[in-house]
């Protein structure tokens, strides 16, 4: 958790008590009653905001993005060796994608292509003792069908159980594991989704003091 500062220096007609409301999600110490942060804001005070990088916490740069598209001026402060610092917003550290995330893309792509690669063998079989095609074509389409998702995998785990007599579990393992890693990306994608969708929802849940 950071603390970072905003002040509002023109809301260009936008209402006070739509401000404080987006502003009161971020307040989690001190007063975080409306009546509190729009006197502040009427003041031209520096509300001091409460951020995380937390997966499920909200987004500062969804709000900023929002004072953007309605055009309110605003200065953004960091506390630097206990004094406020004006900063800008790429200034700030507001990462939210996790070292292991990271880690499952890498490892999922590496083991596409390396075992994309390690498939051109059984499919080049496959298709030259299955279908009689010739082995110049039969290593063409073995390249292509390798590097097709999924289904480069169902045709070498065909080739590999009924050409070459491998145990069905192992072959499995073997040209399947890696997609053990996309899956997990595609639920955290969704979770991110939603995460858009019932954010404040999801905020105030664990946060009871908001309600």
């Amino acid at each position: 958790m950071q603390k970072i500062g905003l002040k509002i220096i023109n809301t260009n007609y936008v209402s006070y008590k739509s401000i404080s409301q987006d502003l009161q999600r971020f307040i989690l110490e001190g007063d975080y009653s409306i009546a509190s942060i729009i006197q502040q804001l009427k003041e031209e005070e520096m509300i001091v905001l409460d951020i995380s990088n937390e997966e499920h916490m909200p987004e500062l740069e969804i709000i900023i993005e929002e004072f953007d598209d309605n055009d309110i001026e605003y200065q953004l402060y960091q506390e630097v060796e206990d004094e406020w610092k004006e900063v800008e917003l790429d200034d700030l550290d507001l990462d939210r994608n996790p070292e292991w995330l990271i880690f499952i893309v890498g490892v999922a792509f590496v083991g596409y292509l390396l075992f994309s690669f390690i498939e051109i063998f059984a499919i080049y079989d496959w298709y030259i003792i299955k279908y009689d095609i010739p082995k110049f074509f039969s290593a063409i389409a073995g390249v292509v069908t390798a590097f097709i998702p999924l289904v480069g995998s169902l045709v070498a785990y065909w080739s590999a159980t009924e050409l070459w007599d491998w145990d069905s579990l192992n072959t499995i393992i073997l040209y399947f594991w890696y997609y053990l890693p996309i899956v997990f990306f595609i639920i955290y994608l969704i979770g991110m989704v939603l995460k858009l969708i019932f954010a404040d929802r999801w905020y105030r849940f664990r946060y009871h003091e908001f309600d």
